[in-house]
């Protein structure tokens, strides 16, 4: 097993993540409940330090207010979100809880972080 891997390999990894240039809200089947977020490199931090060790990216930072009030497409329980490059997905965080969604809903999101640490 590797003892040690170059920060470079993890960027490299962390920027297939960064070109992600769409969003979407998942259930815990993938059945997609929000598909019209549109992402761009203002909407990522990093490659950056990990904590408490390795490279972390910091997901959907907020570019003024475009993760609020983001209307839904269909209604659901969201679990999931993914960020993809057109229909290859990079990347998915689950949520803790799943949240109810109405048709009629807007929904704000939060930043989360994909994090490769360092090898033990």
């Amino acid at each position: 097993m590797a003892k040690e891997l170059s920060d470079a390999v993890f960027d490299a990894a962390l920027a297939v993540v960064k070109a992600s240039t769409k969003g979407q809200v998942r259930t815990s089947a993938s059945s997609i409940l929000i598909n019209s977020i549109t992402l761009n490199s203002a909407n990522y931090t990093g490659p950056a330090a990990g904590s408490p060790s390795g490279r972390q990216l910091t997901c959907l930072v907020s570019s003024a207010s475009d993760m609020k009030a983001i209307s839904v497409t269909s209604a659901g329980a969201a679990k999931k979100i993914a960020l993809l490059t057109s229909s290859t997905v990079n990347a998915i965080a689950e949520l803790t809880s799943a949240v109810s969604l109405g048709a009629s809903d807007q929904v704000n999101l939060g930043t989360f972080i994909v994090l490769f640490p360092d090898p033990t």
